[in-house]
């Protein structure tokens, strides 16, 4: 990783002198998107100030990319390569939050880019999976734009203080509605405990996973895109609704999500696979009485007949609704449950986890700029 040097007082002041930046200069970013074993929803507010959110997770080799790069125009320009959409913004025009790439406008107003920028910008932005898919797509965005402009203005911020920011970003300045842990698993990496207090009172814990057990829990893996996306923010609504109004099933099911945390954590760390995927399994019991919108009939039939494979337990990744499923599933089972989930209109595809959080380098121009006819 491209560790930025620590800023002077002056830099802190106006950011880093673009005289300083090779005008060809192009800087990158990658943050990792993420599976999480046990807690969802406990990191939700008002859950998470009232009883304390616990969640283990892990990132995998799947990320969200940020290209930053100079262009002599007068201009910020934004590019999704996933969507195949651009847009152009004067350096002085003001960023309205429209729909039209509102998380890269937050990050832009928040760090002032415009007023500091001195000459265009090209943003380039791709993911390894879609918005709404449930491994944190957006938040590891996020993250990674965030990568480019610390980079280049040579920002020394932590990676509390990355994560913190994604989620105002999103949570406070674009009003989209989620938890807390995406944005702490993409900043920080790996496997890891955390624990929810309240906004901004988050504790994270590195967990030392020993590599023979992180592989063979990949071996024993599978990540399945069941073949659609959701609005999380619905289902969202649907448990925070539930857990406002005292529901007891929800109240009930929520504490258990809580307490089986503890338990997916001892099982991980002593390589206990078949013990985790039974934990998995009752805690998406759990995760289902939150909601009536966290399954489907698909998700529930995809589910029944993975079970009835050899599958030991999964859940659906994020909010639920659609999206990925994270299955433990024995070695010499797997054939059979991905051929099965192909049959039912799936994608199948290995578990790599991926140890590093969000990363930062200088790339190189290896293309040129955006046609003026293509803008």
């Amino acid at each position: 990783m491209t560790t930025p040097a620590k800023p002077t007082e002056r830099d802190a002041e106006r950011g880093v002198d673009l005289g300083e930046v090779h005008p060809d200069a192009v800087i990158r970013a990658r943050a990792p998107l993420r599976v999480s074993f046990c807690g969802g929803g406990t990191d939700l507010m008002p859950y998470a100030a009232d009883h304390g959110g616990l969640v283990l997770s892990a990132t995998v080799a799947r990320y969200a990319y940020a290209t930053l790069r100079f262009i002599p125009e007068d201009a910020i320009r934004v590019r999704s390569l996933d969507y195949n959409t651009i847009a152009t913004f004067r350096l002085d025009e003001p960023l309205i939050y429209d729909g039209s790439f509102d998380l890269v406008k937050a990050c832009l107003r928040r760090l002032r880019v415009g007023e500091k920028a001195g000459r265009g910008l090209e943003l380039y932005l791709e993911t390894d999976a879609p918005p709404g898919s449930g491994l944190g797509a957006s938040s590891a965005l996020v993250v990674a734009v965030i990568g480019t402009f610390m980079s280049w203005r040579r920002l020394a911020l932590t990676k509390y203080q990355i994560a913190d920011l994604a989620y105002d970003l999103e949570r406070k300045d674009v009003g989209i509605v989620g938890g807390m842990q995406d944005q702490y698993a993409s900043a920080f990496g790996g496997f890891n405990l955390m624990e929810f207090r309240g906004e901004h009172d988050v504790v994270v814990n590195p967990l030392r996973v020993d590599p023979d057990i992180a592989h063979e829990l990949e071996y024993n893996s599978l990540l399945v895109f069941t073949g659609g996306t959701r609005l999380s923010s619905h289902i969202i609504d649907s448990q925070v609704s539930g857990y406002t109004r005292g529901d007891p099933g929800v109240v009930k099911a929520m504490a258990e999500i809580k307490r089986l945390v503890a338990d997916a954590k001892a099982a991980l760390l002593r390589g206990r696979i078949a013990d985790l995927g039974e934990i998995l399994h009752q805690q998406w019991i759990q995760k289902k009485r939150t909601s009536s919108a966290i399954s489907t009939p698909r998700i529930d039939l995809l589910y029944e007949e993975v079970r009835a494979l050899g599958a030991l337990g999964g859940k659906m990744s994020g909010a639920g609704g659609g999206g990925f499923m994270f299955l433990i599933c024995p070695f010499d089972r797997r054939p059979a449950v991905s051929e099965r989930l192909k049959e039912l209109g799936c994608s199948v595809s290995p578990v790599e986890f991926e140890p590093e959080g969000m990363q930062t380098w200088i790339g190189s121009p290896m293309s040129s700029p955006i046609p003026a006819a293509a803008r």
